[in-house]
């Protein structure tokens, strides 16, 4: 016992801990193991990661905050077994005391399909973000007035459809799944809020106080608004 104390401490330190839990998959018998470790920025992050005979297959975010006490971002994900489909929700949110930063905002769904020889591919990833365009300094971009609020009023001219445009394609890019809109977007952002509810419950207590007062920009308002009555 004196041997092993010190040593689950090192391994704990490096994010080699995991739990292990087995699940089968169209007759296929995979692992999932819930991670703790750093993020490459030097966040705590878990994770949880599917392996197959020993192989590492795929690793998905359960937890992950960011910033300090006055701007928090958090990422938070689960998953579900349907069928032959192991399926991946992520949710994305940010808070900041003094209303001035409010991304990335989004939700996200992966579809991973188990085909009959036990691969695994993913066969569908659909994602709404609101977040900054990486092309430019986000503290000095006014993301609502060049791009975003054409997510939420139809672009009037070509100028405009160009913006919006470029932004789509940034963030597929970006996320690696395909940008939705209009009633997939409502369906989407409802059935991820949904299933990970509990989640960001726990990790945006106290955001409404910090937003209650921000009326500068009407979408992000009735965002957070949204947010703490439905939570």
């Amino acid at each position: 016992m004196k041997i092993f104390q010190p040593f689950v401490l090192v391994l704990m330190m490096f994010g080699t801990v995991a739990q292990a839990k087995t699940i089968n998959i169209n007759q296929h018998d995979f692992e999932i193991k819930n991670t703790h470790g750093e993020s490459e920025e030097g966040f705590e992050q878990d994770n949880f990661e599917l392996y197959r005979d020993a192989k590492k297959l795929l690793t998905h975010t359960q937890r992950l905050s960011t910033g300090d006490c006055s701007i928090l971002t958090i990422e938070v994900g689960d998953y579900d077994i349907k069928g032959n489909q192991l399926i991946f929700y992520t949710y994305w949110a940010a808070s900041d005391r003094q209303g001035l930063w409010a991304y990335p905002y989004g939700v996200r769904k992966q579809i991973y399909t188990v085909n009959a020889k036990g691969r695994v591919d993913l066969t569908t990833a659909v994602i709404y973000v609101e977040d900054y365009n990486s092309e430019g300094d986000p503290q000095e971009i006014d993301a609502e007035k060049e791009y975003l609020q054409f997510l939420h009023t139809a672009p009037k001219n070509q100028q405009q459809r160009q913006a919006l445009n470029h932004y789509i394609q940034s963030m597929q890019t970006r996320y690696k799944a395909r940008f939705v809109s209009g009633q997939e977007r409502t369906q989407l952002i409802q059935e991820v809020e949904k299933r990970l509810a509990p989640q960001i419950k726990t990790e945006t207590q106290g955001w409404q106080a910090d937003f209650k007062d921000y009326t500068q920009n009407k979408n992000t308002a009735l965002r957070y608004l949204r947010m703490g009555q439905q939570l």
